[in-house]
């Protein structure tokens, strides 16, 4: 029973008892009075009815004072507090008008106190980490104006134009000669590797000329590997959007990349190298201090001898390896990463080179580091865990932690021991640049890897990288004001029987969270859909790699105001299929799922009004997080979906897209699933039902 139902009752039952004992006093008053008029028990009457309607009323007074002065901001606090401990820890906690004193107050000095810590020492971190990114880019910048090769190529690789710089840096007499192609001069793979990684930036969207992602940094060699090259690689952009060649500039590092391959062999064999014998040295001094033949006294020097020079040999061999470590990792070359990029590289070489199924699954999130050895790297841990495991289908995921994010591979079935792993880090990539073990790259990276245990019987391979240096998502600024809430109070009127389905529990359900982006607000007076995007959710994961994402011909102009939102325009929508098109390709993609969506009453007469002509019936469960976020917060005066999102801690990228907003509400539709279990609502009917007793509270308002 809840604090409101239970100070009801108590009222309640003060207000019954206060009725009978006026009843019963104004009885006894009129029995007391034999012979009394009938004016006189009249008056009687009124008089005990009147006494019994003001005490009514001051009960109900104080009853509806304690209500909104008390229990309503106590239920706040104790909703806050969940999603404190639930959900988001640097969630503020928001009580409006109240009598509790100085109690909320103190409860957000508490949660504000524990954050302070944390956040001054990310913040020092980071400007430190950005003063020192600042400074080498200028000297980057400077160094490649004034020693760098450059070569201008098409798509086929021929090349059109080059510097004089790039004769003398490749070694070539005379000219290098136009229309050649550049894979006679230079090593094929990591030029071929960073031109597929400005490609996916560009059909992403994210390609952005005069910034970080118009050009990826790239390691290779001449032709005949005698000198070794650095540089960049950058797109040049027809006036259609799309790629008609790349610009490659570049400078030798082969006397830097050569000390440091002396250093790597030198550090080897001075480290590696010596750790048997070390092993075997401690050895010797073990049975040689049991050995009888030696006097006790012999014995003693001998112990403290062979045990003080192997103690020394040892510390030198940890100072030797930090020492190598720091040296091999200052020299790489590294860049920010997005993971959803780095994934689908890898997903389409295991399935193309062995068949393997990798599902890119979560919330995609930036890193930093190589991507070409990154790549090769988790490649080649993916094929040795099918090969070990025989599983035929492997996760991507990449986590965002503090100080980290971490990649992981998962599968169902049990973790790789130690040893197992420790020998695949020992294959060599023949492919890159010195032939470097995965152990190499690791080291590049100060990192490792290791195997452990998930839930539901799932094992993880996980590898924790840094977090990318300078692409933080940079949202615009704009005073844009959140779509307005609609309900379909038909909902209150249909409850359909889910049968078996209604009792599964939500983190075993299929889902697809849904979002689109329209003309205007109104479809019953002609507002079309421009956007429509969704992603898929299976058992508790979102996988990044399901996705869909159409933009749509409205058949009419797009209202300069709608525009401000999205920034679609009727140009991104030129020559784009009409939604009668579209429709029937997203309910296919839909399948048997249960939709999600924020404000979904919105989002679905869009589609309802348009399954007559596209031959669709969007009939399955739906569930809305906004309805949700008031039966969760029901004290919360904001349920927009940038509120919930902050509230929930979900990081706000893409927003006003609608494969971004899709992809913020799945994040928040999962942190839900933890809240809801802990009010007790597990399966679909009750997630359904409460959503409808939002609906019944607000079926005063307008409806839509």
């Amino acid at each position: 029973m809840g604090p409101r139902i239970a100070l009801i009752l108590a009222f309640a039952s003060i207000a019954l008892a206060t009725v009978a004992a006026v009843i019963a006093g104004t009885w006894l008053v009129a029995q007391g009075m034999p012979g009394a008029s009938d004016e006189t028990t009249s008056f009687l009457i009124a008089y005990g009815g009147g006494t019994a309607g003001v005490l009514l009323a001051l009960i109900a007074v104080c009853w509806a004072y304690l209500d909104i002065a008390v229990v309503r901001p106590l239920l706040a606090l104790g909703e806050g507090i969940d999603t404190v401990l639930h959900a988001n820890p640097e969630h503020e906690i928001e009580v409006d008008e109240h009598q509790l004193g100085g109690l909320p107050r103190a409860v957000n000095d508490l949660i504000r106190h524990l954050a302070i810590a944390k956040k001054n020492v990310d913040d020092n971190v980071r400007r430190a980490t950005q003063t020192i990114e600042d400074e080498k880019n200028k000297l980057s910048t400077i160094l490649r104006e004034l020693h760098e090769g450059v070569i201008v190529c098409n798509t086929s690789h021929r090349i059109l134009l080059y510097n004089k710089r790039s004769l003398e840096i490749l070694h070539v007499s005379g000219t290098i000669g136009l229309d050649r192609s550049l894979f006679d001069l230079m090593s094929r793979q990591p030029i071929l590797h960073a031109i597929e990684r400005l490609n996916n930036y560009l059909a992403s969207g994210r390609y952005a000329g005069g910034s970080d992602r118009a050009s990826v940094p790239f390691v290779g060699a001449t032709i005949d590997s005698r000198f070794m090259l650095e540089g960049r690689l950058g797109l040049i952009i027809d006036a259609d959007g799309a790629p008609a060649g790349y610009v490659l500039s570049f400078q030798d590092d082969t006397d830097e990349l050569a000390a440091l391959g002396l250093r790597d062999r030198l550090l080897r064999e001075s480290t590696e190298g010596l750790r048997a014998p070390v092993a075997n040295l401690r050895a010797a001094a073990e049975i040689l201090s049991s050995a009888p033949e030696l006097s006790p006294l012999e014995q003693t020097e001998f112990k403290k001898v062979l045990l003080k020079e192997s103690k020394h040999l040892c510390d030198r061999l940890e100072t030797l390896s930090s020492q190598y470590r720091a040296i091999v990792t200052s020299h790489w070359p590294t860049s920010d990463l997005y993971s959803a990029n780095l994934f689908q590289t890898i997903r389409g070489r295991v399935k193309e080179q062995r068949g393997i199924d990798v599902v890119i699954v979560g919330i995609p999130q930036w890193l930093h580091g190589d991507s070409y050895s990154l790549v090769e790297l988790l490649n080649r841990l993916v094929l040795r865990l099918r090969a070990h495991t025989g599983v035929p289908t492997f996760d991507l995921e990449a986590v965002a932690g503090e100080k980290h994010v971490y990649v992981d591979i998962i599968w169902q079935g049990a973790p790789i021991a130690a040893s197992d792993l420790h020998g695949w880090l020992e294959d060599t990539v023949e492919e890159m640049l010195g032939g470097l073990t995965l152990r190499d790259v690791l080291d590049r990276h100060k990192t490792d890897a290791w195997s452990l245990t998930g839930v539901d019987g799932r094992a993880r391979l996980r590898i924790p990288l840094p977090t990318a240096q300078h692409m933080t998502v940079v949202q615009e600024q704009r005073n844009l004001p959140p779509r307005p809430e609609f309900y379909d109070f038909d909902l209150l009127r249909r409850t359909p029987d889910l049968g078996e389905l209604g009792q599964r529990s939500l983190r075993s359900l299929n889902f697809v969270v849904f979002d689109t982006e329209t003309t205007g607000l109104a479809p019953a007076a002609g507002d079309e859909v421009i956007s429509l995007a969704g992603i898929r959710v299976v058992n508790g994961r979102i996988l990044t790699g399901e996705s869909f994402d159409r933009l749509v011909d409205p058949g009419r102009s797009i209202p300069p105001e709608s525009i401000r939102f999205h920034g679609i325009t009727d140009d991104d929508v030129k020559d784009k299929p009409p939604i009668q098109i579209v429709l029937p390709q997203f309910r296919r993609f839909v399948g048997d799922a249960v939709l999600v969506a924020h404000n979904a009453a919105f989002d679905l007469k869009f589609l309802k009004i348009r399954e007559a002509e596209s031959g669709t019936s969007f009939d399955m469960p739906v569930l809305d997080t906004l309805l949700l976020s008031a039966f969760l917060h029901d004290q919360a005066q904001k349920h927009s979906l940038d509120a919930v999102a902050q509230r929930f801690g979900i990081p706000i990228q893409g927003r006003h897209r609608a494969l971004g907003d899709s992809l913020i509400t799945a994040g928040i539709f999962l942190k839900m699933i933890e809240l809801l279990e802990a009010r007790g609502v597990t399966t679909l009917d009750q997630a359904i039902q409460a959503g409808q007793s939002v609906l019944k509270k607000r079926a005063w308002k307008p409806q839509f």
